[in-house]
């Protein structure tokens, strides 16, 4: 079967030497899951740091997360450390905020988004049209979507004969109906909920994977059962001190990173992946597992191959706009996490995928991580994140288009907060599709790789594995399953189950996890 790992491809024997291309959250993890399998690791990391999309920036005692900021699922991290031997305690402290998320809308209202469930479906009942039992039907639905899809769709390889020879597989098979593959997110929405507010805040989810609610297929409604079911949660020190966390624990593992140390080219020979060209100097490895977004992989680092158009010539994810704003004043009316949702969605998203541009009618994400981790900020002050959807590069003019948004950012939320904030503005930095494109190594700046647009979006993910290229794999969000935090934790532990596999190594497995 064309694509599908099979016996005859397995490389036995005890220890291997692993190269892995870039330190983002799945190289980072797949890399102490490698190691802890007994294997030779090395990173390859182009920047000063590890993180990738993940980093910290500060000026004037502010700190601001650079890349992702919604944390969830944070046993997908924890398990990293328990799969080792360690306790989690002893490197990262988790908090969960009791309102992590805030929801305005044109017409004034605020829904307050509640850690405590039974809390948050009272305010939404109060404050919306849809009653407690549709509130409490969808996060019923949406647990039950995540509980078919987890072990088939979410751990495993979409791509591997044995992931169908089970009966998590079957029971996936069975109720395939129950996970609205062939409605969008929008119908299913509309289906589930009367008042267009709350169907726009749960489309708002479609974003998180880079894709249109009007265009992505339902099942992906199943991103918002991290948030409301499973919670939001914020490390002390912010998001990089994942990053931190975890480059300590691979450190004494044995992993090495090597910084400033770009990737050149993947060599091959007879159809196997056999090293890397580094700094002009050729390393040879007996397996590469690459974190680099997948069309970059192909294209820059192995063009004499053949890349797989199937997977890789498809309709990329929105990118994204963001201003970084150390503000002069505080905000109580704010949350950790909020969302100043568009009027007209569809419109808003019709322009970023068809026209290449921002609309004026923008939904407005906003985090600011010093509402929970005071020093973040100076005292009065706060750190504002925000992030526009755009479109990826497509020749546009980035500085018209950031002027231009920039006011309708200020117009909106000073609409929301009840006065002018420009004035409280000490100082921005702006990140556009050309940054994440650069620092990244995002292709056309796309930061969530593929967009999920399309019925059958969700299995044409590029696999954990080459099917022509063995020894190669792949982790990350650009590859399967997906985009985000945690499945970028999932992508690496599919790619060290598939090395372990190959290799006949369960040492280090999560067969060893606490039950």
């Amino acid at each position: 079967m064309n694509g599908v790992l099979k016996v005859s491809d397995q490389l036995t024997g005890q220890a291997k030497n692993i190269s892995i291309i870039g330190s983002g959250l799945a190289g980072l993890a797949a890399s102490i899951r490698l190691a802890a399998q007994g294997h030779r690791v090395t990173v390859f990391e182009a920047n000063s740091e590890a993180g990738g999309k993940m980093y910290e920036w500060h000026k004037d005692g502010f700190r601001f997360d650079m890349g992702p900021s919604v944390f969830t699922m944070p046993q997908y991290v924890e398990d990293l450390f328990h799969l080792t031997g360690r306790n989690p305690k002893d490197y990262i402290e988790i908090l969960r905020p009791e309102l992590p998320f805030n929801y305005f809308f044109e017409d004034g209202l605020c829904l307050n988004f509640y850690a405590d469930t039974e809390r948050l479906v009272r305010e939404m009942a109060t404050k919306t049209n849809d009653d407690e039992a549709t509130i409490r039907r969808y996060l019923a639905d949406i647990a039950l979507k995540y509980d078919l899809t987890e072990e088939v769709f979410l751990k495993n390889s979409l791509h591997s004969l044995s992931t169908y020879l089970t009966r998590d597989a079957f029971r996936g098979v069975v109720n395939f109906h129950k996970v609205e593959v062939f409605h969008s997110m929008d119908e299913a929405n509309r289906r589930n909920f009367r008042d267009d507010r709350t169907r726009r805040l749960f489309n708002a989810f479609a974003s998180y994977l880079g894709s249109s609610p009007y265009k992505a297929p339902g099942v992906l409604n199943v991103i918002s059962h991290f948030q409301l079911n499973a919670g939001i949660y914020l490390p002390v020190g912010g998001m990089y001190a994942i990053v931190k966390a975890l480059t300590k624990l691979a450190g004494e593992l044995g992993v090495e990173i090597r910084y400033n140390s770009p990737v050149e080219r993947i060599l091959t020979q007879n159809g196997k992946a056999t090293g890397l060209v580094v700094n002009s100097q050729e390393r040879y490895s007996d397996l590469v597992v690459s974190n680099l977004d997948a069309y970059n992989t192909y294209h820059h680092l192995m063009p004499q191959e053949k890349a797989p158009r199937v997977f890789l010539d498809r309709q990329k994810s929105h990118s994204a706009l963001v201003f970084h704003w150390g503000m002069k004043k505080q905000f109580p009316q704010l949350a950790f996490h909020n969302m100043v949702l568009s009027e007209d969605m569809r419109d808003e998203y019709n322009t970023v995928f068809n026209n290449a541009d921002i609309g004026d009618d923008i939904t407005i994400y906003l985090y600011i991580s010093s509402k929970i981790h005071q020093p973040d900020a100076p005292a009065g002050c706060e750190n504002w994140y925000i992030l526009i959807n755009a479109p990826y590069l497509q020749g546009q003019d980035w500085q018209a288009i950031t002027e231009r948004t920039r006011h309708n950012i200020i117009r909106r939320m000073s609409k929301v907060l009840g006065e002018n904030i420009e004035p409280h503005i000490a100082f921005e930095r702006v990140q556009n599709p050309h940054h994440f494109e650069q620092r990244t190594g995002a292709a056309f700046g796309s930061i969530y790789g593929n967009s999920y647009n399309g019925t059958f979006s969700v299995f044409l993910r590029h696999p954990n594995f080459s099917h022509r290229i063995k020894n190669l794999f792949f982790c990350g969000g650009t590859v399967h399953p997906g985009a985000g935090v945690p499945l970028s934790f999932l992508s690496a532990k599919i790619v060290s189950d598939m090395v372990s596999k190959k290799t006949g190594s369960r040492k280090g497995s999560d067969a060893e996890l606490p039950v």
